[in-house]
Formats: structure tokens, C-alpha cells, sequence
């Protein structure tokens, strides 16, 4: 009898199993409530008599997605559901009113069967991850690892929140990425699942995870354009005005322009300008864009962040850094997320840095900008004019 089974998952406070009875090769089980003031039946339990357990779980039964707790009304034959109340991965369960006669609730419960199955599972699960883990551990000893990227896979350093499946994944491709970059200078993000996994799909395998893998690679130090990697699988464009020009093109005042990460990567953009603004926010760039006597006259250049420093950005700004600008202006949002790309901007800057507070306020460096309580306000809320622009200049 399964009389554990029962007590750990079907009896409430002051529970008991009165009786046990044979039924139709079935086990049914009278519960009552026991108290110093009240004796009544509660509930019946219909479950199976086996004890072993051999047979597979019937894939129509998984669809109802059974859990410890679930209650289920099933949409089979008689035939079917007494066949899983005899294989033991079903129990039927029914609960009285307090009359102790009439019924209150008819449902399907998770059985013994279905629990041992669960079981075995998540153990054969646990012995997988343990045996990857391994293969994983054994593949970062043999590319010898830079410390960077040593510690960029250490299992504490990777965000609480992520499951062991998504951590295993990712130092799969930590690995997958770093083994690349020591075979090809440039290579695009595709190619690293490609080359871990030749089969049709296998370039597609980090697609899901690719901005997040590669925003955790980014925060543990590691630029992956400096390990060649040309694309990241889509377009990354970078909008901006200003005296720009590579390689392959000249930008002029005027107008809002627009590169690409892998233009940044493989030919270096330069500038004339001696001003650089670095403003969070579209709607920004295309209002001062049209100014054009004022970027004329300050010798402006002005880069869109688009709500986020990517490695392109990242890449873009430092190579207009090297050029002949003077003076940074960083123009973001003053709420959580704008304060954030606000910081990590000045770490790029290395000349004179300015920031635009509320309020109109200018700051003359990160610490003074970050020390004083800023109310949370968009960059549009005060756009202001070419009066004020000068100003901060």
C-alpha cells in the first residue's frame, strides 16, 4: 500500500487513512478528518496496487502536465483512464461537503508511477549536466584559456537568475567563441555555433541567446570585436552627423547618416570635428542634425547611442576619439538605465567630458554627475535650443 505516497502528496491538517479496500484491481482509500470535536469522511482515493514500476510514460498522458499539486479533468475513454489508474501514473481523487456524502470535487491527481518517473528523469538530467560539465571543464583545460575568459565561465560569476541549463550553454559558447577566434581573424556570430555543431541548424544554435551572451561576455571584459568577430548574425547600424569619413566614404554636416558594426570593424572612421556629442536618444540627433550653422560653427559631431553602447558604438566613439576631438558632451535620460550608458560613455572618453544633467545643470565628470540625485526625465522633456547647446559648450 502506498500509504507514504498518500501522506506526503493528498492528506490535509488532521488527515487520516481510515481503511484500505480492493476494488476492481485498484486500491480505494477512505480519508477522514480527525479532530477532539469532529470524525467525518473527506475523501476517496482510487490508485493502483503495483508497487514496481516498468512501463514507459504514455506520451498522451504528458500533455496534461501533470504536477504534485494539479488537479485534472482528463478527456479519455473510460478504457484509457483506468488502464493509467492500474499502471499507477494516475490517481482519481473525491472530496465531500461537509456532509461526508454528497460531492464536492471529481479530479486526477499525479500518481505513484508518474512521481518514480519524474524522479528517474531529473536523476538521468542531473547525471547529463554532471558528465557536460566535465566534457566542458576538460575542453577550457585543453584551449588553455586567457584569464579573462577563465573567469568569464566561473560558475559564480554568471547571473543568478540564469538556470544550469542556460549556464551550461553559455560556457559552451564562451568556449565555442574563444576556439574560433584562435582559427580565424574575422568571423561572423553564425559561424561560431556552425563550428560547434555541423548539422543543419547548428549555426542557429545561440541565436536565442545571442544579446545576452554576448552583453555577459562584454561585462566580463571581453570585447568580442577585438577577437574578430565581423557580425553578430543582423545589422547593428550606428546614425550620427558630422565630418566623418573611412576608407570607403565621407560623411558631411547636414544630414543624419548611418554605418554598420561591420563598416567599424573593417575600415576606421576618422573626424575633423573637435566636439563630440554622445546623446541616448534618436529624437536628439535629428532635432540638432538640422541645425546645421550650428554644427558648422562648433565643430560638432554627434553619435546616436540608441539607448544602448554596443560594441559598435563602442568601437565607433574610440575611433572618432583618436581623431581631433577636444571635448565630450554626453546627453542621456536621467533615469536608471540613461545614468547607466552615461557611465559606461565617460569610461571611453579620455579628453575633457561634460554632462548633461536635469534641469540643464552640466557636470564636469561622471563623479559629480552620479553624486547628485537626479530626477528621472527623458532627454526631450528639455531638448531646449542652439542658445543652450552653446552654453554647455
Amino acid at each position: 500500500m502506498h500509504e507514504a505516497f498518500i501522506q506526503a502528496y493528498f492528506l490535509k491538517k488532521d488527515e487520516t487513512i481510515e481503511r484500505v479496500e480492493q476494488q476492481e484491481q485498484l486500491f480505494v482509500a477512505t480519508i477522514v478528518k480527525k479532530t477532539a470535536r469532529t470524525f467525518r469522511k473527506v475523501a476517496y482515493l482510487k490508485l493502483t496496487m503495483n508497487t514496481e514500476f516498468t512501463s514507459p510514460l504514455p506520451k498522451k498522458l504528458t500533455s496534461y502536465k501533470f504536477t504534485p499539486n494539479a488537479k485534472r479533468t482528463l478527456h479519455e475513454t473510460n478504457d484509457t483512464i483506468q488502464q493509467w489508474l492500474q499502471q499507477g501514473w494516475i490517481v482519481r481523487e473525491i472530496r465531500y461537503h461537509t456532509d461526508g456524502i454528497s460531492v464536492k470535487e471529481d479530479y486526477y491527481r499525479i500518481g505513484p508511477a508518474y512521481i518514480e518517473a519524474q524522479q528517474k528523469s531529473e536523476q538521468q538530467q542531473f547525471a547529463k549536466q554532471q558528465q557536460q560539465m566535465q566534457a566542458l571543464k576538460q575542453k577550457a583545460e585543453k584551449l588553455a584559456l586567457p584569464e579573462l575568459f577563465q573567469q568569464a565561465i566561473e560558475w559564480n560569476m554568471l547571473p543568478e537568475q540564469w538556470t544550469m541549463k542556460k549556464r551550461m550553454k553559455y560556457i559552451e559558447f564562451c568556449l565555442a567563441f574563444y576556439a574560433l577566434s584562435l582559427q580565424k581573424e574575422l568571423f561572423d556570430f553564425k559561424e561560431i555555433g556552425a563550428a560547434l555543431h555541423d548539422t543543419i541548424g547548428g549555426s542557429k544554435v545561440f541565436d536565442q541567446e545571442r544579446e545576452v551572451f554576448l552583453a555577459q561576455l562584454e561585462q566580463s571584459g571581453i570585447d568580442p570585436m577585438l577577437y574578430g568577430l565581423v557580425s553578430i548574425g543582423k545589422i547593428v547600424p550606428i546614425y550620427f552627423t558630422g565630418n566623418v569619413q573611412n576608407n570607403v566614404a565621407t560623411y558631411a554636416i547636414g544630414a543624419v547618416h548611418a554605418t554598420t558594426d561591420n563598416a567599424v570593424l573593417t575600415s576606421p572612421f576618422t573626424t575633423t570635428n573637435t566636439t563630440l556629442w554622445l546623446v541616448e536618444n534618436r529624437a536628439i540627433l535629428t532635432r540638432i542634425a538640422v541645425e546645421t550653422e550650428f554644427l558648422r560653427q562648433t565643430n560638432s559631431c554627434i553619435v546616436c547611442l540608441d539607448g544602448q553602447i554596443r560594441s559598435a558604438h563602442k568601437q565607433f566613439i574610440e575611433q572618432l576619439l583618436q581623431s581631433a576631438i577636444e571635448q565630450t558632451i554626453i546627453w542621456t535620460d536621467t533615469d536608471s538605465a540613461g545614468i547607466t550608458i552615461a557611465k559606461y560613455a565617460a569610461e571611453l572618453v579620455k579628453g575633457t567630458v561634460k554632462i548633461v544633467g536635469r534641469d540643464y545643470e552640466l557636470y564636469h565628470s561622471i563623479e559629480s554627475f552620479t553624486a547628485q540625485e537626479q530626477e528621472a526625465h527623458e532627454q526631450e522633456q528639455q531638448l531646449g535650443g542652439i542658445e543652450q547647446w552653446i552654453k554647455w559648450m
